[in-house]
């Protein structure tokens, strides 16, 4: 039983040990590693440029008549052209 409980903290810190370098090189979520590009991607808005180069920032689902921007903290009016 002694053998086993050893046994178990050996394997316990050699998987912790293990982990500790990974820890350095950055977020992983999923198995996928997340890069600089991922960290500056916007991933809950929908954004759109508009004609005038404007950035706005749309949740959920962009219908043709007003639409709250988040960017902007106001109702635009959205209009595909």
């Amino acid at each position: 039983m002694e053998i086993l409980k050893l046994l178990v903290r050996v394997t316990a810190f050699l998987l912790i040990i293990s982990g500790i370098p990974s820890c350095s090189q950055g977020w992983i979520v999923g198995n996928i590693p997340l890069t600089p590009q991922d960290t500056l991607t916007n991933t809950v808005f929908t954004e759109i440029i508009d004609a005038d180069s404007i950035t706005h920032w749309y949740h959920g689902s962009i219908s043709n008549h007003t639409n709250w921007c988040y960017l902007h903290n106001d109702w635009e009016k959205v209009e595909v052209k």
